[in-house]
């Protein structure tokens, strides 16, 4: 039995082993097994790739040269609208900048801000105006409300005196018979 027990042991490190060699190798293996032709999800789009490939293209050729020379060399790299000496016009259609997004500039919306809050003393004088007519309404509401519970509690009242009259009647019998 004992034996048993330590043939079994042995096979189970075994395959242990086995499992977490295999558990190593195989994520390099996938790795390496990548199809090259397809982009990933997280992968840049072929738009962005272009202009990585230019960027690094145009940094070579400044590298090969030992740097820009001269101010006029720069300048003349950067005449297109390009982004700095280096990068020139690579993935300047991509980067978001206000004339190409919708989003609404901090001038607008400081501009938004202090039109609001020119009719701000106007809405706070309306709101002053109002109140006081609403308040008389919600008043005459709450006194009406009153005033039904107090004939509701006028009627329970006279309901509970008039049957306190008749049992003390039946009460005063009672001890008269």
């Amino acid at each position: 039995m004992k034996s048993l027990l330590s043939a079994l042991r042995y096979v189970l490190t075994i395959c242990l082993c086995a499992v977490l060699l295999f558990a190593s190798v195989a994520p390099s293996a996938l790795a390496q097994a990548v199809v090259k032709d397809k982009p990933m999800a997280n992968e840049p789009s072929s738009s962005t790739t272009k202009a990585a490939k230019e960027y690094e293209g145009a940094a070579r050729e400044t590298i090969d040269k030992g740097g820009l020379q001269s101010l006029e060399e720069v300048r003349d790299r950067t005449k297109g609208g390009g982004l700095n000496e280096v990068q020139g016009t690579a993935g300047f259609d991509e980067m978001k900048r206000p004339s190409n997004t919708g989003a609404t500039s901090i001038e607008e919306q400081i501009e938004k801000g202090l039109q609001n809050a020119d009719k701000a003393p106007g809405k706070v004088s309306e709101a002053v105006q109002e109140a006081p007519g609403k308040l008389t309404k919600e008043a005459k509401k709450a006194q009406k409300q009153a005033e039904k519970a107090q004939k509701q509690a006028e009627k329970e009242a006279k309901k509970l005196a008039k049957q306190t009259a008749k049992q003390a009647e039946k009460a005063t019998k009672a001890i008269n018979d």
